[in-house]
């Protein structure tokens, strides 16, 4: 039997790898006759070795394959094409591969003839599924507001969200909004520096990359526009703590009631603005955001647009 699994959600491709990995174990006693090979280093001589192998004291043997079509030579992959004609039905081979393989391969196309599952990321609404189940599961609860905060915060990185989920469980069992706000750092807020660091520094071509990087995150578009703005408050307010003598992030933390770690980052971006300059910028995207917010602008040109202007163009935000 031949199975073969790919996908972009490498998360619940490892995942479906480990489950059948397990239940094969369970049901063999253990893991004499279970192999892995790594498409990296893999040589064909050793694959057709640890396939055509006899299982020992079991009725099956359970090989898988990882990331052959991405990292095998071409030689390697021609070889194997012809030798699964011979796979013996003692051993179920298994062929996974992270990310979009290339499908004009010939190997490829061959696979795709058998058992074949691909795993794509989930949609908004099946990562608020998953997370429900995923809580369940480590023995804890949330209700939908605490839930839609932590996809919010971490977006559709499921790496990511399960480590936060083992974290959020072992702190409390029962997932509250604060404790997310305690103990989860937002990745879109952490990413909203990067992007106000490139649009201040005019790098017109790194702030897009930023953005859109957000938005192929799972950000929401106005998430990201109140985190903009956001941004720009504090830029305002640590500016206007400098103006008034203070020197260093530790005085501006403790005046303007930030943390010291959103004081040192603002306070470095700050230095490319006047405070002139910054009261125009905000008081212009509060605009913006009414504008979106109204239909007046679609958001996601609306965002590209913002940015552009923001890099370096003198005219108003908002015409």
């Amino acid at each position: 039997m031949i199975l073969f699994f790919y996908g972009e959600d490498t998360y619940r491709l490892k995942q479906k790898v480990k489950q059948l990995k397990e239940k094969y174990i369970s049901a063999s006693l253990g893991d004499t006759n279970l192999s892995l090979i790594d498409g990296k280093t893999a040589t064909y001589d050793e694959i057709s070795r640890q396939v055509l192998a006899f299982p020992f004291l079991a009725k099956s043997r359970l090989v898988i394959v990882q990331n052959l079509l991405r990292e095998a030579k071409k030689e390697t992959q021609e070889k194997v094409v012809e030798f699964l004609k011979k796979i013996p039905e003692t051993t179920v081979l298994v062929f996974v591969e992270e990310g979009k393989p290339d499908k004009r391969t010939v190997l490829f196309k061959k696979l795709a003839k058998e058992k074949t599952q691909e795993v794509l990321p989930l949609d908004e609404t099946n990562i608020r599924s998953w997370i429900a189940e995923e809580v369940e599961a480590r023995g804890g609860q949330i209700d939908r507001v605490a839930l839609e905060k932590l996809q919010q915060y971490i977006g559709n990185d499921l790496w990511r969200l399960s480590n936060e989920i083992d974290k959020l469980v072992t702190y409390d069992t029962n997932i509250t909004q604060e404790n997310i706000e305690l103990l989860v750092k937002s990745q879109t807020e952490s990413d909203v520096f990067a992007l106000i660091d490139a649009i201040a520094s005019k790098r017109k071509k790194q702030a897009l990359l930023e953005l859109h990087n957000l938005l192929e995150n799972g950000a929401n578009e106005l998430y990201i526009l109140s985190m903009i703005v956001y941004q720009y408050r504090n830029l305002l307010i640590v500016s206007d703590e400098v103006s008034r003598g203070a020197r260093t992030h530790w005085d501006i933390a403790k005046s303007a009631k930030l943390h010291p770690f959103v004081a040192q980052k603002t306070l470095q971006i700050a230095k490319n603005y006047t405070f002139e300059e910054l009261k125009n910028i905000y008081s212009e995207l509060l605009d913006f955001d009414l504008d979106i917010k109204t239909g007046k602008v679609a958001p996601k040109i609306a965002l590209d647009l913002l940015v552009l202007k923001l890099c370096g163009s003198t005219q108003k935000l908002v015409k």
